[in-house]
């Protein structure tokens, strides 16, 4: 399992951030994903990668 932390004080920033993460990161199987808000909203998303061999 691994994570993958975002921060922005901006809502928008953030979403745009995270969809543009998931669109680049498409493989992944999200887990779960946690959300805290202050100064700035953190949100983590938890997540396995696939078992494949690396070709090359």
């Amino acid at each position: 399992m691994k994570v993958k932390i975002f921060s922005s004080p901006d809502s928008r920033i953030l979403e745009n951030q995270v969809n543009q993460w998931l669109d680049d990161n498409s493989w992944i199987k999200v887990l779960n994903i946690t959300q805290s808000a202050g100064s700035a909203t953190v949100l983590s998303i938890w997540y396995d990668e696939p078992n494949v061999p690396i070709l090359g």
